[in-house]
Formats: C-alpha cells, structure tokens, sequence
C-alpha cells in the first residue's frame, strides 16, 4: 500500500503522505455531508463517495473532477475553506480517535504508528487543495512537484515529467 498520493487537477498537481490527506478528506466529507441535507448540491453524493474511497485506499485517489464546472469548484472551495477551519479549531488529533472513525464500511484511516497527527499539516493540505483548484498553486522548483507530509512546511520531490 503506497504511502503517498498524487493530488491533481486538471493540468496540475502536488504530492501528498496519505495520513493527513485522509484525515483532511474526513473533515471535508463531513462539511460536504452537512451540505448535502441542505438538498441543494445532489452531486455531492457521488463526491463524498469518491473522497470516502481515497481516505482509506489512496491508491484509488480521485480528489477533484476535471470536469468539475466554476459552480462546483467554488461549492467545493467553500466546504475545503470550511473543514480547514475545523482542523485548525480542532488541534492535534489522537490516533486512536482517527482511527475510530467511521469512513466507509469497515475501513478505517490508518495512523501508520504515529500517536497523533498535528492539525496544521492536514490543514496544509486543504489549503494547497483550494489553491490548486483555483489555479493559484505556487510553481515548485523546475522539475519538481510540491509534497505535503507531517512537516511543518510542504517539501519538494523530483518529477520527471512537466515542472
């Protein structure tokens, strides 16, 4: 099971460790969830059910739709925007918490050992995801792409193919 996963959009995207990217995707599943009973964005069942996925089987990553239209990129920058502020009022979270959680069927988040898992970097994360979807992800060193992990800033790794 790989420990990373490419998080793109389009024509962009970054890298990220698979452990705050689920924890992020639990929080932005939640936000889209709360949306969703409002009964106004009925698309977002089929998302959530992308996200519930790639929170525990990173391999099969589908953040974004790249046919997504401007309405729902918007929708889903607001429910991102939402669950950071979660996050970050959340502080760190206990691996035993995280793994408790319910995320689709009898799969759970792994922690991969880690005792907690600091709510900045997960945050870290919804906030690159935001950028990227509004085409404002910073450009990476050349031939580089951007790798969020539990660092306190992102990191770069080397890309063989555009930037």
């Amino acid at each position: 099971m790989s420990r990373s996963l490419y998080i793109h959009f389009r024509d962009n995207g970054f890298w990220a460790y698979d452990v705050p990217s689920s924890v992020f995707l639990k929080f932005l599943i939640d936000a889209a969830s709360d949306r969703l009973a409002l009964g106004t964005d009925p698309w977002l069942s089929n998302e959530i059910q992308h996200w519930r996925v790639t929170a525990v089987i990173s391999e099969l990553s589908r953040y974004a739709d790249d046919e997504w239209s401007q309405s729902q990129i918007h929708t889903v920058c607001e429910l991102c925007r939402t669950a950071v502020e979660v996050i970050r009022s959340a502080g760190d979270i206990p691996a035993g918490e995280i793994e408790s959680w319910p995320i689709l069927d009898e799969h759970r988040i792994s922690t991969r050992g880690h005792d907690f898992i600091p709510c900045e970097p997960v945050a870290r994360i919804g906030d690159a995801f935001v950028a990227l979807l509004n085409g404002t992800l910073p450009e990476p060193p050349a031939r580089h792409r951007w790798f969020f992990t539990l660092d306190d800033r992102p990191d770069t790794i080397a890309s063989c193919g555009k930037a």
